[in-house]
C-alpha cells in the first residue's frame, strides 16, 4: 500500500483539510488518526470555576482597551499637547 498523503502545507493538503472540516465523519476519522478524541480537535485546557464564573466579563476582540497609552507626534509636537501655535 502506497502512502500519498501530501506534505503538510501544501495546496492539496489544504484542499483536503477543507473538505474534512466540512464532514463530521471525516474529521472524527483525521482526530483519531492525529490521537484525539473524535470531535475533540485541538482544546484547552481544563475549565475551572473561577473561569466559568467570570466567563461573561471577558472582552473578546482585537480592541480590548479603548484608553490611549501612546501619544502621537507630529513635526516634533505631541498632538495631545495645548500649544498656542
Amino acid at each position: 500500500m502506497k502512502n500519498n498523503v501530501p506534505p503538510k502545507g501544501s495546496s492539496q493538503w489544504r484542499k483536503n483539510e477543507k473538505i474534512i472540516a466540512k464532514n463530521p465523519l471525516l474529521r472524527a476519522a483525521r482526530d483519531k488518526a492525529e490521537g484525539f478524541k473524535p470531535g475533540s480537535g485541538i482544546s484547552s485546557a481544563e475549565t475551572s470555576e473561577e473561569y466559568k464564573a467570570n466567563y461573561d466579563k471577558i472582552k473578546w476582540g482585537k480592541k480590548l482597551d479603548t484608553n490611549k497609552s501612546y501619544r502621537v507626534k507630529v513635526n516634533g509636537v505631541y498632538l495631545d499637547e495645548d500649544n498656542d501655535v
